[in-house]
């Protein structure tokens, strides 16, 4: 089938299930074939395989995540692999990365920790940035997996180590602490794209979302952490708050917005 033709029955198979049904037929199509979108005007007469582009289309149509089908994200200033092992990283998740970097800089910061480094786009985009040394843990070996290949990919195996662990079990203290951890209420119903594909494991917590999230307080009190910025969900601002108070670190932690204006995060200065 024509490119033009395939483009078209691409088109009508997801208009009424996404917002921009040509622009995904579009990506599809330009991953099947191997080419940029700006190129696709002068292969409009190129026969293609159109039974392959079908499974793409179908694969689609039934939620899944356009990544995961192509293996691909985009993320800060780079592209990363992705499957379905790991979370994709979301653009609310850049501005964890720009703090991060904001603090590195300003206060000489030589060893940072992830926890629940997923894909590894964060410890990543971190350490093409900066001069440090990144541990990281996961849980998920199949994260660990993704997260191993995107790290040999950016040539970091002397920058970032990942471990199979908990929180910080197998890593040392570090000066600065990042995570975006699982942090959705169980009962909250995802939309399919997220709910049937994405792991389970690195989207939901106990106790409507906060058990890891005040686990990851535990820790700052307990190790001494200098610094850490972690991500959070839009409606967690007030129990965050009210634990951090417990421990004594209310008045060292200040939360951060995302581009739509929620509460996203919070960066935390224990000096």
């Amino acid at each position: 089938m024509l490119i033009t033709k395939a483009l078209l029955w691409g088109q009508k198979q997801l208009q009424n299930k996404f917002e921009r049904p040509r622009l995904e037929a579009e990506i599809l199509l330009c991953y099947l074939i191997g080419c940029k979108r700006e190129e696709l005007i002068l292969k409009q007469t190129q026969d293609i395989d159109f039974d392959s582009f079908k499974a793409l289309i179908e694969r689609r149509a039934n939620f899944e995540p356009i990544e995961y089908i192509t293996n691909s994200v985009s993320f800060y200033k780079y592209n990363f692999f992705i499957d379905k092992g790991a979370l994709i990283p979301r653009p609310e998740s850049e501005i964890l990365v720009e703090k991060a970097i904001e603090l590195i800089n300003k206060h000489n910061i030589k060893k940072v920790a992830e926890i629940g480094i997923g894909s590894g786009a964060l410890s990543i985009c971190i350490a093409k940035e900066c001069d440090c040394q990144i541990e990281a843990s996961d849980i998920s070996t199949d994260a660990i997996e993704v997260a191993n290949k995107n790290i040999k990919d950016f040539n970091l195996e002397d920058k970032i180590k990942v471990k199979n662990c908990s929180l910080l079990d197998c890593l040392n203290t570090p000066e600065l602490l990042i995570s975006n951890p699982p942090y959705i209420d169980p009962d909250f119903k995802l939309e399919k794209n997220v709910a049937n594909f994405e792991p389970h494991t690195a989207l939901f917590a106990p106790n409507k979302g906060l058990r890891i999230l005040f686990d990851i307080l535990d820790i700052i009190k307990e190790k001494k952490i200098r610094y850490a910025v972690c991500e959070m969900g839009y409606d967690q601002k007030e129990p965050i708050l009210e634990y951090a108070k417990e421990l004594g670190l209310d008045e060292k932690i200040e939360v951060y917005k995302d581009y739509a204006n929620l509460d996203r995060g919070f960066v935390l200065i224990n000096n």
